[in-house]
């Protein structure tokens, strides 16, 4: 894989505009995501590639109080275009318009939730992926380890995504669904070591390639949308629609996280996902996604799965990614 490197190509400013608290580093950095190249973080500043269409592009970010500065790296032919699908992905990922405030009143009444919101104050839901990138997230997440999925994800990324270098960071880029649709389920299952998922993917990027972002955002209801792709159940579609639609009302409910809600929200070491269900619906009405990510993410920080990078470290991480990819 050939190293790309990306030259400065913007500056964006973008206003904190939703109500309610912000925190810059637990909004980029989530301590239960997994490892996947694609971003890195310090305590202060935020590394990570985007793909806007054909455009490969990295993006550093920091904040100053409720302003978030995205510098923009690219060796493309950037186009006024190309800042306005930025200003709005950015905005969108991490939730900077969105009204927290309702939420945090919420939260502030369920004891169980007072640790948490204390520790995460501000943090915004994050998801920089599109829709066809969470989908293919969600699915490398089926009952498997994180160990597994972080293999998987470096196959796929390794040989069918970009490696780029900017602003002194090196990290990888996702593949498009265009460029994954010629790739056969007998390479992802034996190149990639995808297991019964390699059937599954190349569904993932004809449907994706075929159905655009505005096409899915007029969708009346994105969970059964996503269960017309062939080996999408509600797990995997409210993920994706969580996620990269952003509802704060719905979540995926997996063993593990299902775990750690039942601890928190009903005393108990595990619970049926009915009984979680009801007991996040009823104490957060329209705010149950949020609640959830607030619980897993506070479970987590304590030993992250990526913990922030030290400073001094950049230069080991970058060593690792372009080791992995000769």
């Amino acid at each position: 894989m050939n190293l790309r490197h990306l030259d400065h190509a913007d500056t964006i400013e973008l206003p904190v505009t939703g109500d309610g608290p912000f925190d810059f580093q637990h909004t980029v950095w989530k301590p239960s995501h997994y490892a996947t190249g694609l971003e890195a973080h310090t305590a202060s500043t935020s590394w990570r590639t985007f793909r806007v269409g054909a455009l490969v592009t990295g993006v550093r970010m920091h904040a100053q109080d409720r302003l978030v500065i995205a510098d923009i790296y690219t060796d493309g032919d950037y186009k006024p275009g190309h800042r306005d699908h930025l200003v709005r992905r950015l905005t969108t990922s991490y939730g900077l318009d969105e009204d927290l405030s309702q939420f945090t009143a919420l939260a502030a009444a369920v004891p169980s939730m007072r640790e948490p919101l204390e520790a995460l104050s501000g943090m915004r839901q994050s998801c920089p992926e599109d829709h066809f990138e969470i989908a293919v997230v969600a699915l490398l997440l089926q009952n498997v380890t994180i160990a597994r999925t972080t293999q998987m994800t470096r196959n796929l990324l390794t040989h069918h995504g970009h490696l780029v270098r900017f602003d002194d960071i090196t990290l990888r880029a996702w593949f498009t669904p265009a460029e994954l649709a010629h790739v056969t389920p007998e390479t992802l299952k034996e190149q990639d070591r995808l297991g019964y998922r390699a059937k599954t993917l190349p569904h993932f990027a004809a449907f994706f390639r075929d159905h655009t972002a505005e096409d899915l955002q007029a969708a009346d209801d994105l969970v059964l949308t996503f269960q017309q792709i062939h080996g999408v159940g509600p797990y995997t579609a409210a993920i994706m629609a969580s996620h990269a639609s952003r509802d704060p009302a719905v979540f995926g409910l997996d063993v593990w996280n299902r775990k750690i809600l039942a601890r928190g929200l009903l005393g108990v070491d595990d619970a049926a996902p009915e009984a979680v269900t009801r007991r996040l619906n009823k104490l957060f009405p329209g705010h149950a996604g949020t609640a959830s990510l607030y619980l897993v993410e506070h479970e987590y920080a304590a030993a992250p799965v990526a913990p922030l990078l030290a400073p001094d470290g950049i230069t080991a991480w970058n060593n690792s990614l372009e080791l992995a990819a000769t």
